[in-house]
């Protein structure tokens, strides 16, 4: 094998490396933003049922 060979795999490998970590990096912000969404309608769901139950004992 030639030298400019292995050194073309090497720039290959790093290259998709670098898409690996970037790929990782946008599926753990994409996780976060759902955990955060399905808190976010827990609580909204939280506050509708204690509203509910408010106005039925206000009646």
């Amino acid at each position: 094998m030639r030298i400019e060979h292995i050194r073309e795999q090497i720039h290959q490998l790093v290259d998709e490396i670098d898409d690996i970590y970037v790929l990782n990096g946008l599926y753990r912000n994409l996780m976060a933003e759902k955990r955060q969404k399905e808190e976010y309608e827990r609580d909204q769901a939280k506050s509708s049922e204690k509203a509910k139950g408010r106005r039925m004992r206000d009646a």
